[in-house]
């Protein structure tokens, strides 16, 4: 199954291959150009393989590989994030959360939804609450918390209102991705 994916597996679980497999995809990493872009009106800069120049402000982002760009979701995102100790689905959308608005609202969202106090860091408070809930819950709550999220952009910057058609786009094959682990 890993040997599927079209960047080294080698170190990384089943389910971290697929959260980023599924990043890739979406942020037109898999593409020959690894879907970089430089738009001036997009705040993230120049990306490519999803990987900002906002986020990453002395990488050079043109020169990125895809074994690169895999690391940096590990190591940036992936264990900052907590999503090894999370199910195959909800880690799908703590990292998906974690790449897209920062890795400590990421927490804080999973906190909030999960019922506990959501204050970033993943103690057993966290940990206790997270898998105390039933993971479709979770889930469908995470899409949810994460419209408002982008909502909330909005409000702040109605400028990024050209880009709400794909974060939502984003959120539908997100839970469909999230679903097909959970079958």
């Amino acid at each position: 199954m890993l040997s599927s994916f079209p960047f080294s597996t080698k170190g990384y679980t089943p389910e971290f291959c697929h959260a980023v497999y599924f990043i890739l995809k979406m942020e037109g990493g898999l593409r020959a150009d690894g879907g970089y872009v430089n738009d001036p009106e997009d705040a993230g800069g120049e990306t490519k393989f999803g990987i900002s120049k906002r986020a990453f402000p002395n990488r050079d982002i043109k020169a990125l590989t895809i074994d690169d760009a895999v690391r940096i979701y590990y190591t940036n995102y992936w264990k900052p994030a907590y999503c090894h100790e999370w199910s195959g689905a909800v880690a799908l959308y703590m990292l998906d959360s974690a790449v897209q608005h920062g890795v400590g609202n990421a927490i804080r969202m999973l906190q909030e939804i999960s019922g506990c106090k959501p204050d970033g860091k993943v103690g057993p408070n966290t940990r206790a609450a997270v898998h105390g809930c039933d993971v479709e819950y979770l889930c469908a709550r995470y899409g949810i918390r994460r419209g408002r999220f982008y909502a909330r952009i909005l409000k702040n910057n109605a400028r990024q209102g050209r880009f709400i058609e794909g974060w939502y786009n984003r959120l539908v094959h997100l839970t469909n991705a999230a679903w097909e682990l959970l079958a």
